[in-house]
């Protein structure tokens, strides 16, 4: 840990030690210890905590901007100034990206294992839901959300679930789905660490899961109004999904599969060593 760079990205956020307690689920004496140099060795899990809500999250090679053909598009595209729905809805068909408080983020194109994880969280969530005949609806990215209901914020949740049919519209979905997941990409992490929790929690979403196959693990929050309960799981753990209460996803029934093949891929794709 280096206490310097908490402080300082704790400053930038101007974030209050209570605040950042009651977020991470960190005892505020704890908090206050460490930020006083009074622990001199948290526990690991205190600092994942405290370093999740201060979105201070970096993936090493795998930092750096997203550079490929159709980023460089999306480029041409970019409007100056405030951008709003129509903006949005001007990109090419090729392009992904999310409109959030006037200004457009382009993602890059999603990875296997991301896929694979997506499509296993949306068959085991779509089965709950069918086989107790239940009103709410699950829909994958992707699906435009207009959170604020507004043209100034339109956000593509790798997933989301909806009890308010009322809100489904032509395009997608007019205010804050119930349930979201983001699953961590290169492009997305920072935001979905920050930017898109902090705007998830004000709109009115109840629960909020972070699936980090780079970190390997699960973050999961659960909005109270002023109020958020924050947990950290791991790949292995089973992880309830809150908003139904008797709904489990087992993530070692998938994940561990998924970031192995992910990882052999990664080998395999790796270009030989050089002979010296």
């Amino acid at each position: 840990m280096n206490l310097e760079k908490l402080k300082k990205r704790k400053k930038e956020l101007k974030i209050t030690n209570k605040e950042l307690a009651d977020r991470s689920g960190v005892p505020l004496s704890t908090v206050n210890k460490i930020f006083s140099g009074a622990t001199k060795s948290p526990q690991y899990q205190t600092i994942l905590a405290l370093e999740t809500v201060l979105a201070m999250y970096s993936y090493s090679d795998q930092d750096g901007p997203y550079v490929g053909a159709v980023h460089e598009a999306a480029a041409l595209y970019q409007v100056k100034g405030n951008q709003t729905a129509d903006d949005y809805y001007a990109l090419p068909d090729e392009v992904r990206a999310e409109l959030i408080d006037g200004r457009i983020y382009y993602m890059a194109a999603p990875t296997n294992a991301h896929q694979e994880i997506l499509g296993e969280l949306y068959y085991q969530i779509k089965d709950y839901i069918r086989k107790r005949q239940g009103a709410c609806k699950v829909f994958l990215s992707p699906f435009d959300v207009r959170l604020d209901q507004d043209d100034k914020t339109i956000v593509q949740p790798d997933l989301i679930i909806t009890c308010h049919p009322d809100r489904l519209v032509y395009r997608g979905l007019n205010g804050a789905p119930d349930f979201v997941i983001e699953i961590i990409s290169v492009s997305t992490s920072k935001r979905d660490y920050s930017l898109k929790m902090q705007k998830y929690w004000d709109a009115g979403v109840q629960e909020y899961w972070i699936v980090d196959s780079y970190k390997q693990h699960i973050v999961t929050y659960q909005f109270h109004g002023e109020d958020v309960d924050m947990k950290i799981h791991g790949i292995n753990d089973l992880v309830t999904v809150q908003l139904y209460g008797d709904f489990v996803i087992d993530f070692g029934s998938f994940m561990p599969g998924v970031l192995q093949a992910e990882a052999e891929a990664k080998a395999a794709d790796s270009p030989p060593a050089k002979i010296t």
